[in-house]
This record gives C-alpha cells, sequence and structure tokens, in this order.
C-alpha cells in the first residue's frame, strides 16, 4: 500500500502541478490504509469499502466528505488499474451501493441586513477595502491574496468602473470590474499601505503578503463581533446571488466568477430565481387583497442570531427502533436491524427518529405476518407466493389502496437490501409482483370560498403579530410542510428580501420560497415579539411548537367556519390557486420542492374555466379570434354552465 501511495502521489504532481489535488487526495487515500492497517490493494473487496463506509458514519462526517473521500479511493483503484492490471482487481469502490445520498443544500449568502451588520464591524482601511472587494467581484480568498499592484488599472473617470485582472482557479486568468465605492476603499488603503518589497496589493502587518488562513481568520473576528457566522466564501456567493436578482443573466455571471460551466454556477444562485419570484408575486398580488387585512406596520427588525447547525441524531433513538425486532429470529431480526440504520444515514437528523420508528412498525407488521403464515426459516424458503398471500390479506383486511402500494414499497426495498448488500440469492420473480392499480384521485384542496372562510375565520381568532397567525400565513402562502414550518430558525427569515430559506426539506433538499407583503409582515410582527437570542421561530427547548399543535389549531379554526383543513391541505389549496392565476406548473414544481412535474400534477388540479380561458386568450393571439364573442362560463357549486348555446 505505501508504495502504490507513493507512485500516485507522484501521477498527481505530475497532472496537477500547481493545485493542491494531490496533498488532498494523498490525505483521503492514507485514512483509508488506516482504515484497513495498510493492507494490500489486492485484498480490498466491496466489503471492505462497506466497513469504510460505515466507519465514517460512526465518526458523525457528513455525506459530502464521505462521498469525496469515496471518490479519490475510485480514482486511486482506477490508477492502480492502469499502471498494474496483472496484480489489481476490478475496483471495489460501487457507488450504487457506496455512495451516500446528500443533502441538495442552498448557497450559504449573507442577506442584506447582514452585509451591513458584518460591514459595521470591520476597522481600518485594508480590511474594509479587501472584504470590501471579495463581496463586490466574487474574489476567492486564494485570488484576492495573490493580487498585485499592478493588476488594478484606473478607471476612465471617477465615476465609470475600475479593471481589475485576477489569476483564478487553475490558473485561468479573467477581468472583474470595481465600483467607485470599492475603488475608492482601495485608494484609501493604497494611502497607507507600508513600503514592502513585495509588490502583492494586501499586507500583513508584518509588511508581508497575507496567507488565505489569515484573511479566513480576520473575517471570522469580524464576524463573531458583529454577531454572526460568516466565511469568504459566503461572500463570493452572496455576490452571485445579489446580481442575479438584479437581472445579469447566468452566462455573463459565470463569466465574471471565472466558471469554465454554467452548471457550477448554477450552485451559487439556486435560491435567487428572479422570474420564480415575479412569477409568484404576479399571481398572489391577484389572489390577495392585502389591503383589507388587519396588519401591523411593518417594525425594525431585529438581528437574528447565525443559523444553528443541526447535530446528528442520538443513535439511542435508532436502538430504541430495533425492539420492534426482538421477536423475530436472528437471520431476520439482524437483517432488518441493518437495514434501518442503512436508511437512518439518509434521513435529515431532526426527522431520523421518528422516521425510525415509523419504518420499523411496518416492517414489523410485515414480517410477523409472513413469519406467521409462510413458515419461514431462512431467505431461502421466501417466495413471491408468500408476498401475493399477504398482499391478499392487507387488501381482504381493508387497506386502502395508497397504503397497500406503500408496504409492498417498503418490503421490496428491503429485500433489495437483502439481495444488494447482505449478497443473499433470491428468486428473481419477487419483484415481479403487480401493484394495486392506484386510484386518480384529484388533490384535496379547498374551493375558493371555503378558503376565504378559512382566512376570515383566523383573522377573527388571532392577534397581529400572533405566532398562529405568522404561521398560518406561512403555510397557506408558502406551501411549506408541516415539518418545515416547524424546522424554521430565525436566521431563515428574510424580510427585506421577501424570502424564506426551507432547510433540510423532503430528501433533504434546500428551497428558497418567497413571502407575500402579508406573510412578511406577519412574521416580521411576530419576530418582533420573540426574545432577542431566540434561535428558533416557534419556541425554544421542550416549549417547541409541535405538529400536533399545527394540527389542533387547524381543526378548531375549521370547525368554527365548517372548513375540513389541515397542514397538506393548505400545500394543495396554495398548488391550485397558482395554477389557475396562470403560474407554471414548473415554477409551481420549484416553490413545492418537488423532483419532478408529474409529482406536483398531483397537489394542482386545474380548473376547466381556467384551461378555457387560457385556450381562449391564446387562440386570440393567435388567430384574432375575439374573446367577448365566446360563451362565458358560469362557476356553480356542481357544474360549469354557459350563458351562451350558440355555437361560435
Amino acid at each position: 500500500m505505501k508504495d502504490s501511495l507513493m507512485r500516485f502521489e507522484a501521477y498527481l504532481h505530475r497532472r496537477y502541478p500547481d493545485r493542491s489535488t494531490a496533498k488532498h487526495y494523498v490525505s483521503d487515500v492514507r485514512i483509508f490504509a488506516q482504515h484497513i492497517d495498510w493492507a494490500a490493494p489486492s485484498t480490498v473487496t466491496v466489503q471492505t469499502i462497506d466497513t469504510f463506509v460505515a466507519a465514517q458514519h460512526q465518526r458523525k462526517l457528513k455525506p459530502r466528505t464521505i462521498n469525496r473521500r469515496l471518490a479519490t479511493l475510485h480514482t486511486f483503484f482506477e490508477f492502480l488499474a492502469l499502471d498494474d492490471p496483472a496484480n489489481v482487481p476490478l475496483n471495489p469502490v460501487n457507488w450504487r451501493r457506496h455512495g451516500v445520498k446528500e443533502d441538495e443544500s442552498l448557497p450559504r449568502d449573507l442577506s442584506e441586513a447582514q452585509v451591513s451588520q458584518l460591514f459595521a464591524a470591520i476597522p481600518g482601511p485594508r480590511d474594509q477595502a479587501l472584504f470590501g472587494l471579495m463581496l463586490t467581484t466574487g474574489l476567492r480568498a486564494g485570488e484576492a491574496i495573490t493580487l498585485r499592484l499592478d493588476d488594478l488599472e484606473l478607471p476612465p473617470t471617477p465615476a465609470d468602473l475600475a479593471r481589475l485582472r485576477v489569476c483564478g482557479k487553475g490558473r485561468k486568468e479573467r477581468f472583474a470590474w470595481v465600483t467607485p465605492r470599492i475603488y475608492a476603499s482601495l485608494r484609501a488603503w493604497l494611502a497607507v499601505r507600508p513600503d514592502s518589497e513585495h509588490s502583492v496589493l494586501f499586507l500583513n502587518q508584518h509588511g508581508r503578503p497575507l496567507s488565505v488562513a489569515g484573511v479566513e481568520y480576520c473575517l471570522k473576528q469580524y464576524a463573531r463581533t458583529a454577531g454572526l457566522s460568516v466565511s469568504c466564501h459566503q461572500l463570493r456567493h452572496t455576490f452571485a446571488r445579489r446580481l442575479l436578482e438584479h437581472g445579469l443573466t447566468l452566462e455573463v455571471l459565470s463569466h465574471l466568477m471565472g466558471h469554465a460551466q454554467v452548471t457550477t454556477t448554477q450552485i451559487y444562485t439556486a435560491g435567487a430565481d428572479l422570474s420564480v419570484r415575479e412569477a409568484f408575486l404576479r399571481a398572489m398580488q391577484r389572489l390577495e387583497d392585502i389591503a383589507t387585512l388587519p396588519l401591523p406596520a411593518p417594525e425594525p427588525m431585529p438581528p437574528a442570531p447565525p443559523v444553528v447547525p443541526v447535530e446528528p441524531a442520538d443513535l439511542a433513538a435508532l436502538d430504541a427502533s430495533y425492539t420492534h425486532f426482538a421477536g423475530f429470529p436472528a437471520w431476520l431480526r439482524d437483517s432488518l436491524e441493518a437495514y434501518v440504520a442503512y436508511r437512518w444515514r439518509n434521513w435529515q437528523p431532526h426527522l431520523a427518529p421518528q422516521h425510525a420508528q415509523r419504518l420499523a412498525r411496518e416492517l414489523h407488521r410485515t414480517w410477523a405476518w409472513l413469519l406467521d403464515h409462510a413458515a419461514l426459516q431462512s431467505w431461502s424458503d421466501l417466495r413471491r407466493a408468500h408476498l401475493e398471500a399477504w398482499l391478499t390479506a392487507r387488501q381482504a383486511a381493508g387497506l386502502q389502496v395508497s397504503s397497500q402500494v406503500n408496504q409492498l414499497n417498503t418490503v421490496l426495498r428491503h429485500l433489495h437490501f437483502v439481495a444488494d448488500h447482505q449478497g443473499y440469492a433470491l428468486p428473481a420473480d419477487l419483484w415481479r409482483i403487480p401493484y394495486p392499480q392506484r386510484p386518480e384521485a384529484l388533490p384535496r384542496h379547498l374551493s375558493e370560498e371555503q378558503y376565504q372562510r378559512l382566512v376570515q375565520t383566523v383573522l377573527e381568532r388571532t392577534q397581529p403579530g400572533s405566532a398562529a397567525r405568522a404561521w398560518f400565513f406561512t403555510l397557506a402562502h408558502t406551501g411549506v410542510r408541516v415539518s418545515e414550518l416547524l424546522h424554521l430558525q430565525r436566521a431563515d427569515v428574510d424580510v427585506g428580501n421577501g424570502r424564506l430559506t426551507i432547510r433540510g426539506g423532503k430528501g433533504a433538499r434546500d428551497r428558497v420560497v418567497y413571502l407575500t407583503p402579508v406573510t412578511a409582515q406577519a412574521l416580521a410582527a411576530h419576530i418582533c415579539a420573540l426574545p432577542p437570542d431566540a434561535v428558533w421561530l416557534w419556541g425554544e427547548g421542550e416549549r417547541r411548537m409541535t405538529d400536533q399543535h399545527v394540527r389542533y389549531r387547524l381543526r378548531r379554526w375549521g370547525a368554527a367556519c365548517d372548513v375540513q383543513v389541515s397542514p397538506h391541505r393548505l400545500r394543495h389549496t396554495f398548488a391550485t390557486r397558482l395554477l389557475n392565476n396562470g403560474m407554471p406548473l414548473d415554477t409551481i414544481r420549484r416553490l413545492l420542492g418537488h423532483r419532478t412535474l408529474s409529482m406536483t400534477q398531483r397537489y394542482a388540479h386545474l380548473h376547466n374555466a381556467t384551461a378555457q380561458r387560457q385556450f381562449q386568450e391564446a387562440m386570440r393571439q393567435l388567430e384574432g379570434i375575439a374573446v367577448s364573442n365566446w360563451p362565458q362560463p358560469i362557476q356553480t357549486d356542481k357544474v360549469l354552465v354557459s350563458t351562451q348555446t350558440d355555437s361560435v
């Protein structure tokens, strides 16, 4: 292994002579080598990689870190296969088996209030110029410290932009543009810059070039003074978000940031889609008469504490889920425990305990029936007929079709794990069981009349500035899930920019949703009533609001106005109202956080009147048909009728 690692390091230095790639790759391989006690590479198998991934999880490393190390190992074994094909087996890293599902996190940009808060805490001309330049040009810390005095070109006039030559990642050069305000701060720094033999633009207190670690340390100290948690890369994210929100195209932004691929730039701007925001606000403006809502005037917002990272869930909750398998034979119990632990890795920490309990209950119910009715002694006894008999019994018990499909999916996923990860040979026809036909049910949305009755009831029964009014409009006007609502922190609310950051949504996907004026004011009034050091939006510690509380209050309000309502029904209603007010389905998909349009279609119901209206408008533009000559639809309680029966 040591000899192989030395050859790999030499290869990396030849291929990437000017980068730190070799240092990081060798470090990752060395960690793996220590895990296997420096055994020969030829002895490494897929099972060896299994144990390495499990060890990384036990150390509570993030999925991105584990996947980066797996990528390094994959490259390492590919190199060995080319370098010594006679003595190295197939690559033991199998991405389908070993890859860990990563969070889809949003860019970590700063709000405008946080930017002002940070720069108010930065004294001195050097750091004002340095961090101001990084914020307004998107420079990386490594790019900023290598700037030379002759890289800065004078602007033609004081009101024009100055030009800056930047040597970026991979030694790619580009130009950045410096605004007059930042150029003035650079001139203020140059006026007091000490004489030095070094030609770099920024010097430390000893007259020598700054280091990346030194820049990061300074920013960390200023952020701590301002009560924030800020990194140098967050300034770059903020630069990208600001420009995109003010109309810069993605292609131009990619050029300014020095990205070789536009797809890299999209990672930086995932939460700043101006078209989604404008389409949402236009649709909601048509839907809501905001001026009639009795809401308080906006108040100055107190600074929010930094986002608190979610700690990994306590493994005691995982052990507690294993109690459901206590009476099962060892061959089945061990497999079920391993499967729940495998799924645990990809769940969001704040949801993992309840997901583990629910999965364990479902698996216990299924396998208890199979053990009682099929007399299974090992995996070799399992047949397709056993699963078909179990499914027939569930149907006879009156289980809804959607629940039958969900339970069958749970069983088959476990069996795939048994075959792919535990190496047991199962009959191929197990995967060919026909699924029960799921009915094509309509979305469970409220009618417009029901929705307006509910809103009026909430306004009558809540006070301005109350948490209840704030969370109701957050649910009704953003379509967030109740689990996402309860996980909001104060730092996730950006009232000034009308944005709400959803962290750790379904599938570990982050996203941004936008606030209507009524929701922004309700949230601002609620936040102003919170203690200054409160981190969570809906209470702290044991006083945190629960989903049972939300569901109870909604039922009470619904009973008062004869409307059946739940958090998920509000989500359906949100999607349906937007669709019928002209918002494209793909825009609604992004607001709801769905991966596919087909999922969004289950939530949003297109009214017949909407389809007719949009068809008429399209044909008017295409063929000049006068809309006034068309029969006008009248919406009744049950059917859509027409005021004119003449053919067109």
